[in-house]
């Protein structure tokens, strides 16, 4: 099977510290046999083709002069357009030079199936390519971000219906996810329902962090310093925890423009000397932490107009690595996390319920059977069973007939 993934976050370099979940897909697709082939944006001092291994990827421009592309990779697109005005000229001719790139890629390689992921705006991208004839497949990813701009965005919904009805097949990362898309579609997607993966083996032989910056350890967060990733809660809860555990300190993985405003809250505290804000990692550096934390804690928020996560990637990867895992009951965290059976689950936004799932966490025994059901959870979430899941979902959608029919 020839497979053409598309996709507007990706790792620029080998080791940078983008979210690499596509990236991971992509390789375990390959990893059973079939051929991938990435599409992705072009960014400033990067080639317009190149090899990773036995991965071709593809980056197509969508702006000129080049250096002024600022739509995709810094802070995701609607942090760029949050940010820098310019960005607001971009959307339509990204739109249009991913539609060529996507039809002109999947002719030359003889693809068979394109996966796009985020409906807006690689989906729809993807289906105008398409178009009623085809010629190639479309499942179509839906992850968190896009499925709650599709209800805010005017014409959300028909974009959405358009492109669902030139895609073979829609994944959603989460059941929140899912039900965000029929929310703006107004009936049911048919999407079936798949978390991003692990690399399993990776994060259970990663060397423990030799760092030790806290005298009773710590806490980790791993995630972009946004607001729905709820890290002010988080500060509050480790206020109220070191009333019983003084020498517990938090450990902060990520950047991103709340930055600034949680240095000073953790200051207002009275956490300076209890915070480390660790800033963006390679990807690679972070299961040692994971791997040496007392609890890897995800205390994700529901921001006005009921937004959640789908499935934050840092789950998964803290399962694997062995880590107790504390998370907010929120977004699409239940669909692989159940409080006291394989987590510790808190109510969203509420510090002092999170330090009572957080101080249960760091008395739980090594050996309890929470933490064996946590492990088995991880192994189903390995990249290779995932790959599996997609292909099965592609093999399904080749054997319809001819596409567009």
């Amino acid at each position: 099977m020839r497979i053409l993934i598309a996709a507007s976050t990706f790792p620029r370099r080998t080791g940078d510290d983008l979210p690499r979940f596509v990236l991971d897909l992509s390789l375990a697709l390959q990893a059973h046999g079939h051929t991938v082939v990435a599409l992705v944006p072009d960014a400033e001092g990067l080639p317009a083709h190149e090899r990773w291994g036995e991965l071709e990827i593809h980056r197509f421009r969508y702006f000129w002069p080049r250096r002024l592309q600022r739509l995709a990779y810094g802070a995701g697109m609607s942090g760029n357009l949050r940010r820098q005005p310019i960005t607001w000229l971009q959307p339509l001719p990204y739109l249009w030079r991913l539609c060529a790139a996507t039809r002109s890629l999947a002719r030359e390689a003889r693809i068979d199936v394109v996966n796009s992921h985020w409906l807006l705006p690689q989906g729809l991208g993807v289906a105008l390519a398409r178009g009623r004839q085809g010629g190639f497949r479309h499942v179509a990813t839906l992850h968190g971000g896009d499925a709650h701009l599709l209800r805010r965005l005017p014409g959300g919904g028909g974009l959405a219906r358009y492109t669902l009805r030139r895609s073979d097949a829609v994944i959603a990362v989460s059941s929140n996810v899912r039900r965000q898309l029929e929310q703006a579609t107004g009936h049911d997607s048919g999407a079936r329902l798949q978390p991003m993966g692990v690399d399993l083996q990776g994060f259970r032989d990663a060397p423990t962090t030799q760092e030790r910056p806290f005298p009773q350890g710590y806490l980790l967060f791993v995630g972009r310093l946004i607001p729905i990733k709820g890290v002010a809660v988080l500060l509050e809860a480790l206020a109220a925890l070191r009333a019983r555990n003084p020498g517990l300190g938090l450990v902060v993985i990520g950047d991103g423009p709340e930055g600034p405003a949680l240095r000073e809250r953790a200051r207002a505290l009275g956490l300076a000397e209890a915070v480390r804000f660790q800033g963006g990692l390679p990807h690679d550096e972070i299961a040692p932490w994971l791997r040496g934390c007392r609890a890897a804690v995800v205390p994700s928020v529901v921001r006005p107009g009921g937004r959640a996560e789908g499935m934050p990637t840092v789950i998964p990867e803290a399962l694997a690595a062995g880590a107790r895992v504390v998370a907010s009951h929120a977004g699409g965290v239940t669909d692989i996390l159940e409080d006291g059976r394989n987590a510790w689950l808190a109510a969203p936004g509420d510090p002092a319920d999170l330090a009572r799932r957080i101080q249960a966490a760091l008395e739980e025994r090594a050996d309890s059977p929470l933490l064996l059901r946590a492990a088995a959870t991880a192994e189903t979430l390995d990249w290779s069973r995932v790959a599996e899941n997609y292909l099965g979902v592609f093999e399904e959608v080749l054997g319809r007939g001819d596409p567009g029919q």
